[in-house]
């Protein structure tokens, strides 16, 4: 256990040396071919090490249960420190910190986490490939148990060089083949997403009291509100009973000299607006409020000299983009993409992402969310073999003897 505590300091040592002198791991680089040729290394490395354990002390601690405890605590403490780190978005930039230089904010990138991963994957190996050699039916349950956790090791690491996560804009009626990352590098994919129509389901519309001085919303530390879900509905904020006389879903706002008034108004652009009563004491007040739209401003209750009552953005429920889908191959499917519904096509799953928040309601721009993964069936593959190794050690019975 002594020399695995020295080998664990000594290669986060080592990754801490790399990683402030080469800069944090691009996984890119290992992307198809170059993952099968690690992969192909990385076994006859593996092979090579237990074929000379009963000659080489190396190669005989790293196939032993102390190697393996230690790699696995040396992983499990590494995870633990950048679990507690909050963890950087997108690629690496300039290091304007000690955490950036170190890079602990970048888990995956992370010279010493990878360094004891490859550790801990090769002593899994190792222990594998010993095990094997003895055959007896109660250790069938922990060879299907670790052969699975070696494969999704092995395949989720090497396999994310080929995931590719783009980004691509439709719009009503206008087919789109090409996608970006986050780098914004234009692919041109093949297939294309024609929108059809993109709908959405809103949350009932709110009202809300901000400080006319500065604009936010009241209170400062835990902002408050009511609901307008029905015509008559009643509620108080912050000592103002407020009642709903009027609620149009889709208005339009008819402007005079002197006032703005609301009418019903089923067309594109339209706005969510009411009409309220609030009273606090012997102060009542009564107007048309709306939250606007692409179309018409936002109107907003002044309640008394330092407070108004206004009706924030309405914030949606569900979003739906309806497609039709067109591929290289000759494929064509129509189907309907939610957030929690993504549509699989080919190699490709198209997830809901987001829409044009200015047009609100009214947008006929949709953003999908394309993923490719060719790895993932064999990480399920580690999987699946994880779920039969556990259900495999109530079924075999253990050595009574034992």
């Amino acid at each position: 256990m002594t020399e695995g505590i020295v080998i664990g300091c000594g290669l986060v040592i080592t990754g801490l040396l790399l990683q402030c002198t080469m800069g944090a791991i691009d996984w890119k680089l290992f992307a198809w071919p170059v993952n099968i040729i690690v992969l192909v290394l990385f076994v006859i490395a593996a092979v090579v090490m237990h074929l000379m354990r009963k000659r080489n002390y190396v190669c005989q601690w790293m196939s032993s249960h102390e190697a393996a405890i230690s790699s696995m605590g040396w992983a499990a403490v590494l995870t633990i420190v950048m679990g507690l780190t909050r963890q950087a978005a997108g690629p690496s930039g300039h290091e304007h910190s000690l955490v950036d230089l170190i890079g602990i904010n970048r888990r995956l990138s992370w010279w010493p986490f990878v360094l004891i991963y490859v550790w801990l994957t090769l002593s899994l190996a190792l222990t594998v490939m010993r095990r094997a050699t003895i055959f007896t039916l109660r250790n069938i349950p922990f060879m299907v148990m670790h052969t699975g956790l070696l494969l999704v090791l092995l395949w989720g690491t090497l396999g994310s060089a080929d995931m590719q996560r783009l980004k691509m804009m439709t719009k009503t009626g206008q087919p789109e083949w090409r996608a970006q990352d986050d780098q914004g590098n234009i692919y041109e994919l093949d297939l294309a997403i024609s929108l059809k129509s993109f709908t959405i389901d809103e949350y009932p519309p709110k009202l809300m009291i901000a400080d006319i001085k500065n604009g936010n919303a009241l209170p400062a530390d835990k902002p408050v509100h009511i609901v307008l879900d029905s015509v008559g509905a009643t509620g108080n904020i912050m000592g103002w009973d407020v009642k709903v006389i009027k609620l149009y879903t889709h208005a339009a706002a008819v402007f005079d000299s002197t006032s703005v008034n609301y009418v019903d108004w089923f067309s594109h652009g339209a706005t969510t607006a009411a009409f309220i009563e609030a009273s606090k004491g012997d102060t009542k007040v009564s107007d048309w409020i709306s939250c606007g739209s692409f179309m018409f401003p936002s109107k907003e209750v002044r309640l008394d000299s330092a407070v108004c009552l206004f009706m924030p953005e309405l914030e949606p429920l569900r979003y739906a983009s309806a497609v039709k889908v067109l591929t290289k191959s000759g494929q064509s499917l129509e189907d309907t993409i939610t957030v929690n519904k993504p549509l699989n096509v080919e190699q490709w799953k198209i997830y809901q992402l987001d829409y044009d928040r200015e047009m609100g309601r009214w947008s006929n721009t949709s953003i999908f969310e394309l993923v490719t993964d060719p790895w993932l069936p064999l990480v399920y593959t580690g999987i699946a073999l994880l779920l039969l190794g556990a259900v495999l050690m109530f079924l075999i019975p253990a050595n009574k003897n034992k």
